[in-house]
């Protein structure tokens, strides 16, 4: 090895920033990490890397070496978008299903050549489920095997197979002969040698490195690519998954739930402006209980949305959105805020539902 691992330590420090851009609140600022002079330094050896002579040679070679089954994965390098090192694939032959990956560093001499394998980890799932409902995605953190909630609970569903895939550097026979080839143009063409996994699978701490949290960096996130998961997955490492269940299979009390929160949030989402961009998922969360309160709070937001209405939405249907308001405000102030929600909440949340064009283009109110 050229250095230790104090040494690469060093060279990690000079393009990914300490400490920096993590919050109070354990939250993450990744443009507060962007506008790091080391974040400029990486960014700046990423362009200048996609130049090289080395590389375009390189590439050539083993393209005509393995006609048909190389593959470039450094495209985005003349951008500084992401890696700091060439990434490039060899498929296998198509029996094998596998494929070979290397890795050729440009802030330091190493390169790693590695394969994929795949592990079959077997969870409990947790106490949560999720449902699709009305076009609209619940959460519920509530036991998929309680009968208030889901009619027909499934055994089989007390345990997950989560299939987790991983980087590993004992190579397979038949995956040899071609890692040698190109580990010694490698060699020839950038005087480099091969990183050792028990150098690069070392922990950096304090950085973050592409999707890499502080904590979860490696050195081989940090000099060379955040792509693959470099060490075996534990299954203590793996978060109990929730279970996928069907709208069929909900109690009707669950029902009478979702109707509702459906309903409000087809008046509220629709009113807010952070969420016409297009690009948003949208999630409800729920115990599985109507809440009054919450029913009023939400209510009040609504009001607050449509004085005046900021979105396309809210200014082409503002008088739909405030009769439909009132009319929850209504039903809401009935209720007692015990046990299921009204039949006639549900009804109006149905009828409501049932009259909104929530999946077109917003048309002026005449």
């Amino acid at each position: 090895m050229k250095h230790n691992v104090d040494g690469l330590l060093d060279i990690v420090y000079q393009y990914y920033p300490r400490g920096v851009g993590i919050m109070d609140d354990g939250d993450i600022d990744v443009q507060r990490c962007a506008e790091t002079e080391e974040h400029d330094r990486l960014v700046r050896a990423r362009i200048e890397a996609s130049k090289g002579d080395r590389w375009r040679g390189l590439r050539r070679r083993i393209q005509d070496g393995f006609p048909g089954r190389f593959m470039n994965h450094s495209l985005h390098l003349p951008a500084g978008g992401c890696d700091a090192c060439y990434s490039f694939s060899i498929d296998m032959p198509e029996s094998t299903g596998r494929t070979l990956w290397f890795h050729v560093s440009f802030l330091v001499p190493y390169y790693i050549v590695h394969s994929s394998r795949t592990i079959d980890i077997v969870k409990q799932t947790r106490d949560s489920f999720s449902v699709k409902f009305l076009g609209l995605h619940f959460i519920v953190p509530r036991s998929p095997f309680d009968p208030r909630f889901v009619a027909r609970p499934d055994d089989g569903q007390k345990f997950a197979i989560i299939t987790k895939k991983y980087a590993t550097f004992d190579l397979l026979p038949d995956e040899q002969p071609c890692a040698e080839w190109i580990s010694g143009d490698i060699e020839a063409t950038f005087g480099c040698e091969r990183m050792p996994p028990e150098i690069g699978t070392v922990l950096v701490p304090d950085v973050m490195a592409g999707l890499r949290l502080p904590g979860e960096a490696r050195i081989y996130d940090c000099l060379f690519t955040d792509y693959h998961t470099w060490v075996e997955p534990s299954p203590s490492d793996e978060s109990a998954p929730g279970v996928q269940i069907e709208a069929g299979n909900l109690t009707q009390p669950l029902i009478a739930v979702l109707t509702v929160l459906a309903a409000l949030y087809c008046i509220l989402w629709p009113l807010m402006p952070k969420l016409q961009s297009g690009s948003c998922y949208y999630v409800v969360k729920t115990d599985g209980f109507l809440r009054k309160d919450e029913l009023i709070d939400a209510l009040a937001k609504i009001r607050v949305l449509l004085d005046p209405p900021m979105t396309r939405w809210g200014v082409s249907a503002r008088r739909e959105f405030e009769a439909a308001a009132r009319e929850l405000e209504a039903l809401v102030a009935s209720w007692d805020g015990e046990g299921e929600p009204p039949a006639a909440m549900v009804a109006w949340a149905w009828s409501f539902l049932a009259s909104w064009p929530v999946n077109s283009e917003p048309v002026a109110s005449s």
